[in-house]
């Protein structure tokens, strides 16, 4: 992780299995629009709408809007729910690194809920530990 992207935050680190973890507790805040562009980008190529984005998160579809165009910061209980949904990590969401490989799912519906897409989200981090623990196991 690249510390001279994000300012205004607490790590806590620690060693696992001899890799580096870092706890963050506050607000990420990085350079340019990366993760603004990769929010729309994502939330547009599965078809979500910022209300239905927004009620899965919580907030408010104004809230969408500034996160979309920069004026607001993402905390991160946001971020952990928007990488759960989209199945991506921090790193790629705040633009840290580019590596990402989509969860492969449809939406079928237009009446998508917000229980619907706290559904997916739970698929989606089951599946990225799985990917996670297989990547450390060298498969």
């Amino acid at each position: 992780m690249d510390r001279n992207n994000i300012e205004n935050m607490t790590i806590i680190e620690y060693n696992v299995n001899e890799h580096e973890v870092c706890s963050l507790k506050g607000e990420y805040k990085m350079d340019g629009n990366t993760k603004n562009i990769r929010l729309k980008q994502l939330r547009k190529e599965s078809k979500i709408t910022q209300e239905q984005l927004a009620n899965y998160l919580d907030v408010d579809q104004s809230m969408i809007t500034k996160l979309e165009n920069g004026t607001r910061n993402l905390s991160v209980t946001l971020i952990e729910k928007i990488c759960n949904l989209f199945g991506c990590s921090d790193t790629y969401l705040m633009g840290v690194e580019d590596d990402y490989i989509p969860l492969n799912f449809a939406f079928r519906s237009n009446g998508i809920q917000s229980e619907d897409l706290e559904s997916i989200a739970a698929v989606n981090k089951i599946v990225m530990n799985i990917r996670y623990m297989n990547e450390m196991i060298g498969d």
